[in-house]
């Protein structure tokens, strides 16, 4: 969690001018941000095209030991933008109750893999499904809110 605690003051510290005002009045904490993930709320991903235009779809997002992953099935969009690039941005809502971007990178791992065992069981305990295969997705960026 101090990773993220880290990311989360760094990404505030580097950020433009509008950004820090509207982000640093009320951030979440990094285990805010680990609860509104597990949560089931809004979740959309943010991938780009083979062609660079973006793609914006739901998501499944767990996160479990502390490390977020997501749930992507191989017939989807996302799956084929991952592939050949893996940049992504997560949004999560709450509403206007809280919010959270996360930017970073997905790497898949091997679906057979006891970590994906463990991932797939969280997806299931939150959705009731479970993908087919399974990216980790590594912050390098965000941003979060809360009402006050």
């Amino acid at each position: 969690m101090s990773s993220l605690d880290s990311i989360l003051k760094n990404s505030l510290s580097q950020a433009s001018s509008h950004t820090k005002e509207v982000y640093s009045q009320n951030p979440l904490t990094a285990s805010e941000v680990i609860e509104l993930a597990n949560s089931r709320v809004l979740t959309l991903a943010a991938t780009v095209r083979p062609d660079g235009r973006p793609h914006l779809s739901p998501t499944d997002l767990v996160v479990v030991n502390g490390v977020f992953y997501l749930g992507v099935d191989m017939a989807m969009a996302r799956y084929r933008n991952l592939r050949q690039n893996p940049a992504v941005t997560v949004m999560l809502a709450d509403g206007w109750k809280r919010q959270a971007i996360l930017e970073g990178n997905a790497e898949f791992l091997d679906i057979k893999s006891e970590t994906a065992k463990e991932v797939l069981e969280a997806q299931k305990k939150k959705y009731g499904w479970a993908t087919d295969t399974l990216a980790e997705f590594t912050l390098t960026r965000a941003f979060t809110w809360k009402a006050k």
